[in-house]
C-alpha cells in the first residue's frame, strides 16, 4: 500500500513540476489554442526582423547608391592606391565593385563592395564629391 501511495505522490509531484515549468506565455488562454499562439509569435519575430533589417539598412546607407561623382573619385582614389576599379567613369561595375571590395579587405572594413561612409574616409574622399586636389569638374572626362 505504501509503494502504491508513493508512486501516486511521486506522478502528482511529476505532474506539478511540468505545469510550473511551461512558460506562461506558452500556455493558451481560454479560447486560444496553441496554434493561434504560436501564430501570433510567428509574426512577432517576423515584424522584429522587419525592424532589424530596415535600421541595419539605414546604418549601411543600403538603398542610396553613391553619386557618379563619389563613384568617378573612388575609381581615380583606388587606382592610386595601386587598385584597377576600370575606367574612370562613374559607373559602379563590377570591376569597380570587386575592387572596393579588396580594398575594404586589406583595410580591415567590411567587404560591402559599397561606398560606405567608412570606405570614403580611407579613401581620402570625406567632404567633397572628387578626389583630393582635384575639382569635381576636373574629375570628369571632357567630351
Amino acid at each position: 500500500m505504501k509503494m502504491v501511495a508513493m508512486i501516486a505522490l511521486a506522478v502528482a509531484l511529476g505532474l506539478a513540476w511540468m505545469g510550473a515549468a511551461i512558460p506562461q506565455e506558452t500556455k493558451p488562454s481560454a479560447g486560444e489554442s496553441v496554434k493561434d499562439k504560436m501564430k501570433s509569435a510567428g509574426e512577432k519575430m517576423k515584424e522584429k526582423a522587419t525592424e532589424l533589417k530596415d535600421k541595419t539598412k539605414e546604418k549601411l546607407g543600403a538603398g542610396k547608391p553613391a553619386s557618379a561623382d563619389d563613384v568617378r573619385s573612388a575609381q581615380q582614389a583606388l587606382r592610386a592606391k595601386g587598385y584597377n576599379p576600370g575606367p574612370s567613369d562613374g559607373v559602379m561595375g563590377p570591376r569597380t565593385e570587386a575592387a572596393v571590395r579588396q580594398f575594404q579587405q586589406k583595410e580591415g572594413l567590411t567587404e560591402t563592395g559599397r561606398l560606405d561612409t567608412d570606405t570614403k574616409v580611407r579613401l581620402g574622399m570625406t567632404g567633397a564629391s572628387a578626389s583630393p586636389g582635384t575639382s569635381p569638374s576636373a574629375a570628369r572626362p571632357k567630351p
